[in-house]
């Protein structure tokens, strides 16, 4: 089984027989509505729990503040990567947990949950920022506990169908249909705030690109891919050059969208980067920030003097560090769904393009003209 599966299926932590957790939040990239979830989980299986918030050395003291009064939770700020505060919070844990508790350490990937029990145990522990580093529980002894570590993922499996949406209560197809569609514009909504920043960035820099004769490349792999279509085919219908390169191939469609085909593959990435000058722009679409030639591509072509934009659901990943501009979305509080990243990802899309043309100064007549057929007299068949 695939690694890109694998880190898609997790155990409930309630059934490691833990008597308390650890949640620890990113400030960096907080995703606050899932560690929210998090949270809830811990209290529904009535233990008690200890919050860190990871990452102190890269926000303002504000950040922490806005991250303790959405949580509604006392997160304690610490920075596993200086070790401030370090030992403030291995003394909060000896002192919130007893002596053979077994502490369940959560949250989602890239928050510093495998770095934590690196440093209290001292062991050399396999980390990173690429999401599903850890795909296992894994059990750490510790001052007469266990720490278990945990897969960065957040999963009901005791509700039916959480791979898509949360069906829970509905009574029937009708119900579905609502519930879906609901599921789908709260993503869009909740992408406004975390968004509009490197929205209005990207739009002004990409602007300029454009004016002095750049053009965009854009990039994704699997529903990402069909976003990096999307983008570039509105990209045509206004007037602005664009190529489209993916992982897609063809009739070979739904194994790339399903099971991630040549993601690792180094020389996709080499032959975008080939398509990119210094003047040009390229946005790389991925929900997770961790696919392979996406994040490489924009690697090499930042080397080159291209700017990058990284349309991305997290950007504290190789995908958001190799990007000039992140963009990103705030549409999946939990579980593997990819939907209304998706739909997300493509509403930033074409907000992004259309308001490229307005400021462009497009008109409805010169829209019209780019989408209408453009024959040109060729040869007859069978003339050579």
């Amino acid at each position: 089984m695939s690694t890109r599966v694998m880190k898609k299926i997790v155990t409930p932590f309630e059934t490691l027989g833990v008597s308390g957790a650890v949640v620890m939040v990113n400030l960096y990239d907080p995703q606050l509505p899932t560690a929210a979830l998090f949270l809830e989980a811990v209290r529904g299986a009535g233990i008690p729990v200890l919050a860190l918030g990871n990452k102190l050395d890269l926000v303002s003291p504000d950040v922490v503040e806005r991250v303790r009064d959405e949580l509604g939770v006392d997160v304690e700020p610490i920075s596993l990567l200086t070790g401030e505060n370090v030992a403030r919070a291995a003394a909060a844990i000896e002192e919130r947990f007893p002596a053979g508790a077994r502490i369940a350490v959560l949250g989602v990937f890239n928050a510093g949950k495998t770095s934590l029990i690196a440093r209290l145990t001292g062991k050399e522990l396999r980390v990173g920022d690429l999401p599903g580093t850890t795909l296992e529980f894994e059990e750490h002894a510790w001052n007469g506990r266990t720490l278990i570590d945990s897969v960065g993922q957040l999963i009901d499996v005791n509700r039916p169908f959480m791979v898509g949406y949360d069906f829970t209560g509905c009574e029937g197809p009708e119900d579905m249909f609502e519930r879906a569609l609901r599921l789908e514009a709260e993503g869009i909504l909740s992408t406004l705030v975390t968004a509009r920043n490197g929205f209005v960035e990207a739009l002004a820099r990409i602007g300029e690109r454009i004016a002095a004769g750049g053009k965009i490349v854009t990039t994704g792999a699997g529903a990402s891919a069909l976003v990096a279509e999307e983008i570039a085919g509105q990209c045509y219908e206004t007037g602005v050059p664009c190529l489209c390169i993916t992982n897609s191939m063809a009739q070979a469609l739904p194994v790339s969208f399903a099971k991630g085909t040549a993601e690792e593959e180094g020389g996709l990435a080499r032959y975008i980067a080939d398509s990119v000058g210094p003047g040009d722009v390229l946005i790389g679409i991925s929900a997770s920030g961790g696919t392979g030639f996406v994040y490489e591509a924009l690697r090499l072509a930042r080397d080159k003097g291209a700017l990058t934009v990284a349309i991305t659901e997290n950007r504290d990943t190789p995908l958001g560090k190799n990007a000039d501009v992140v963009v990103k979305s705030n549409a999946k509080p939990e579980g593997p769904s990819s939907t209304r990243v998706q739909t997300a990802h493509l509403a930033l899309g074409h907000a992004l393009v259309c308001s490229l043309a307005a400021l462009r100064g497009l008109t409805a007549e010169e829209s019209i003209r780019y989408m209408l057929p453009e024959k040109i007299a060729t040869k007859k068949m069978g003339i050579k």
